[in-house]
């Protein structure tokens, strides 16, 4: 084409995706525009029009859109990494809580191999160098945060991880000189005090204080020598008021050596599930909170006793303040564990229901605030899903004794529910079991095991009722149980003839209205039918004079049966 000062060019898109194409380029501006309405109307997605204008000067076109029709796809946007994830661009950005938690996490490997912590690894050249020396570990981090930031940002991954290796290079460069200079003092419990004095005023005293710190660490390996020596760290920072900044120090390592679940094992010298460690665990989050239910609860008591010796003494700092971050941090975990997959006690069904129970009192009375014990209650009810799931729900069952013992622990499990889902469906099971003939049959008959006498299985089955209301089930469900076990109640009562042996025996009348009454409200057999006849028995007796009369005169017999006629309904 021959350079003309202007012509038309017509573009367009087969999909809103794909690329522009040329179509046709013309002098005659009213072609291309028909042509452009023509390729709109056959199915194309976009086009567009331009106006190419020849420049004399510099022998080039100038492009201008004069029209532009259709669907295209939106240009992409830059991806930019989370607001949520700090970029390190120097050395020292790798010294921050979040950065070593993320070390914590690529060098996980590494880390257990050496039995060191991350705190450990930034404070010690000669991890360092051995770091630095292994190359593909070092490798294998600078790929694990390259490929995500690139996939977030849309960077280059090459450049991401040049940017990341001189990162690391320098990092382990200034350590390693640091060392080399003898920058890092040595630290003992008995000199920390006056070193940190001395430090008061340096620029890096956080990173000096850490190499002393980690330099003393350097002979012990089990996590339990380490929070020995740490704890006496620990406790000479807290005496002194100036050493705010160095026991913050001091917590680092100790936060990241509690992570560890292999930690309480080894501090402990026994192997502990899950159960036992979070007790562990919230003794030293909220000890202040749990002594005082232990103080009224046996069951406390006895499953969180009181912490010696190490775990003592960070029982003791945190109590008086001075480990905030330890504490946040083991909140955080137990919450982890409350909705992870592991059990608390594995095989014994007993013991993690009532764990489960002492654990959801305590960590709620420790809620600062609301929320906070609304996200306690919101982990509790995902922990409880597990406990109705019919693998849970047969272990349970296994070592029970009888059906009406059955029925005891999926009564128990009802009452130990969180969340209205886990109810009903804890209220299911125990709906299957009371309503199963083997239960009815059970408490009605004498023998099969079951020695008990007609007004035993009655109270028993009273007791069940009462249980069964104080667990707060959804209305319909406790209702319906409630129901069955006052209709078993009411068969066992016919078929003994128990109304009529009270009324026609040879008990004075006040002693047969006490034991009507024990039966109308519930205390000595289930409410239901039973109830309902025995008080129709006590209405039909208070109209008789010579009763009313003996209760008038007699007003510590009425004080005694007073309770039982309200309850009853027959007394206000």
């Amino acid at each position: 084409m021959s350079h003309h000062p202007v012509h038309y060019e017509l573009f367009s898109r087969r999909t809103p995706q794909a690329s522009w194409v040329l179509e046709m380029a013309s002098e005659t501006r009213n072609l291309v525009m028909e042509a452009a309405e023509d390729m709109l109307k056959g199915g194309r997605s976009a086009v567009r029009v331009s106006k190419e204008i020849y420049d004399q000067d510099s022998g080039e076109f100038r492009s201008l859109t004069v029209f532009e029709k259709g669907i295209t796809a939106p240009p992409k946007k830059l991806k930019l990494a989370p607001d949520t994830d700090t970029i390190c661009t120097s050395p020292q950005d790798l010294y921050t809580p979040l950065a070593r938690e993320k070390i914590s996490r690529l060098l996980e490997d590494w880390l257990n191999k050496q039995q060191v912590t991350p705190f450990e690894l930034l404070h010690r050249p000669d991890l360092a160098e051995k770091l630095e020396a292994s190359g593909s570990d070092l490798l294998h981090v600078v790929q694990k945060l390259s490929v995500p930031e690139s996939h977030e940002t849309g960077q280059d991954l090459h450049n991401l991880m040049r940017r990341w290796t001189a990162l690391f290079d320098k990092a382990c460069t200034r350590l390693i000189q640091d060392g080399r200079k003898n920058l890092f003092p040595a630290a003992s419990p008995e000199t920390a005090v006056p070193l940190a004095g001395r430090l008061q005023a340096h620029p890096e005293r956080a990173y000096v204080l850490g190499g002393a710190i980690a330099a003393a660490l350097k002979p012990h390996q089990r996590p339990a020598a380490k929070l020995e020596l740490l704890l006496r760290f620990a406790q000479a920072f807290a005496d002194e008021e100036t050493c705010g900044w160095a026991l913050l120090v001091i917590e680092g390592p100790i936060v990241e050596i509690f992570a560890s679940r292999a930690t309480l094992n080894d501090v402990l010298g026994q192997e502990t599930d899950l159960g036992d460690s979070m007790a562990v665990m919230t003794r030293m989050a909220a000890g202040r909170e749990v002594a005082c239910i232990a103080d009224i609860d046996p069951r406390v008591a006895r499953l969180m006793p009181p912490l010696d010796g190490v775990l003592g003494g960070y029982h003791d700092l945190i109590r008086d303040g001075h480990l905030p971050h330890l504490a946040t941090n083991i909140s955080r975990r137990l919450m982890q564990e409350l909705k992870g997959p592991r059990r608390l006690k594995p095989g014994n069904p007993d013991g993690e229901i009532e764990t489960l129970r002492v654990l959801a009192l305590c960590m709620t009375a420790a809620g600062r605030d609301e929320a906070q014990r609304e996200d306690i209650k919101d982990a509790f009810a995902e922990r409880s899903k597990k406990l109705v799931s019919a693998d849970f729900v047969d272990s349970l069952l296994q070592t029970a004794t009888s059906p009406a013992d059955e029925a005891d622990k999926l009564i128990w499990l009802c009452e130990n529910m969180v969340g209205a889902a886990n109810k009903r469906q804890a209220a299911r099971w125990l709906t299957q079991t009371v309503g199963a003939a083997k239960f009815e049959r059970y408490m009605r008959e004498s023998g099969q095991g079951n020695t008990r006498s007609p007004a035993q299985r009655l109270l028993a089955l009273a007791q069940m009722q009462d249980r069964v209301r104080a667990a707060a089930l959804i209305d319909q469900d406790g209702q319906e149980i409630s129901l069955k076990l006052g209709q078993i109640g009411d068969r066992i009562a016919g078929e003994i003839k128990l109304l009529a042996h009270v009324v026609r025996g040879n008990a004075s009348p006040m002693q047969k209205l006490s034991m009507l009454l024990s039966f109308a409200s519930g205390r000595s057999a289930p409410l239901g039918p039973l109830s309902d006849q025995a008080k129709a028995e006590v209405m039909r007796m208070l109209r008789d004079p010579q009763i009313r009369s003996g209760l008038s005169s007699q007003p510590q017999i009425l004080a005694t049966l007073r309770p039982m006629m309200q309850a009853a309904g027959l007394a206000a």
